[in-house]
């Protein structure tokens, strides 16, 4: 009996569903600050999750990922505000426009590797960013789009945060199957050993650009919801220094976690907001904070919880394998 029930309390599926109750609950009990800020987490750990499946289970690390992120927002933005469509139509559309520029950038991406492909997609990203500043007809250029719509139904702050809430947690189980699916352990064996995983017939490369896709197509989610919440877009979401902010939340949250980067994501605004209001350089202050962070917790902050819980409390199996 107590190991029935030790079973079920280390159950995730128990954790994850306290955790959507708690946050359900949540705007009930805070201040209008602190819905708006809620929000941008929820987002954010959907843009680092979605980083995480290229980062943590397949091994590529990418310099270049906001451009997905900035196109979904400004496919969100131009449907929305130049052509009046309807909300959903640019929620869709912003993971079918980063999907597919995803696909293009990652073909030329995977004939290279390691630091040459991190390079290499920062340099499209870079692209992509300097095509939308000059675009002025089109994108408004360094101002901009303003003024983005929202529907009357998701017009206060609550109502919005549960709308995005919804949309990342169904994002999140939906990329939770996919790193738990056949692709996504194939995606593991190649981030673990490239050549045993080719001599298993694996073909890494295909596999790679399956995931780099798929992973553009939740950062245009993310990117779609952010530009509708901050009822803007602009060319700084396709920058190089937004890109700096998955790979930040994925490694300080746990690379190797399917809930680190939300963690990170919680630690990382947390950080920000507390520091932003202490002090005038609070850029260089952040970065030392979360610098000496990722040094003390390799790991990230999952790892170190799970690791520690583990020693506090061994299972059956750990138990019987003590000397």
């Amino acid at each position: 009996m107590a190991e029935n029930v030790r079973s079920v309390w280390r159950s995730g599926w128990l954790w994850a569903g306290l955790v959507v109750l708690g946050l359900v609950l949540y705007p009930q009990f805070v201040s209008r600050y602190y819905i708006v800020l809620s929000t941008e987490v929820v987002i954010l750990a959907l843009l680092a999750t979605s980083y995480n499946l290229i980062f943590g289970y397949a091994g590529m690390v990418s310099f270049g990922h906001a451009a997905f992120f900035g196109l979904g927002a400004y496919a969100m933005a131009i449907l929305t505000k130049h052509y009046g469509s309807p909300m959903l139509v640019g929620l869709l559309a912003g993971p079918v426009v980063a999907a597919i520029f995803a696909f293009v950038i990652g073909w030329f991406c995977m004939r290279t590797i390691r630091l040459y492909f991190a390079l290499l997609s920062l340099a499209f990203a870079q692209l992509l960013y300097v095509i939308v500043y000059q675009w002025v007809g089109f994108t408004g250029g360094s101002d901009g789009i303003h003024g983005v719509p929202r529907p009357e139904i998701l017009a206060s702050y609550a109502s919005y945060y549960y709308f995005g809430l919804a949309v990342t947690i169904l994002c999140m189980v939906l990329m939770w199957f996919i790193v738990n699916s056949p692709f996504g352990w194939s995606l593991r064996a190649i981030r673990e050993n490239t050549q045993r995983s080719q001599f298993l017939g694996i073909n890494d490369r295909f596999y790679k650009l399956v995931a780099f896709t798929i992973a553009g197509a939740f950062a245009g989610v993310a990117g779609g919801l952010y530009s509708q919440f901050q009822k803007w877009a602009d060319p700084d979401l396709l920058f190089w220094t937004t890109s700096a902010n998955p790979v930040l939340m994925s490694i300080l949250g746990g690379m190797f976690s399917f809930i680190g980067p939300s963690v990170g994501a919680v630690v990382f605004v947390a950080l920000r907001e507390i520091i932003k209001v202490r002090t005038d350089y609070w850029p260089l202050v952040l970065g030392l904070v979360l610098l000496s962070m990722v040094l003390a917790l390799p790991g990230g902050i999952v790892g170190f919880v799970v690791d520690n819980a583990r020693r506090l409390f061994p299972s059956r199996k750990q138990e019987r394998s003590a000397p």
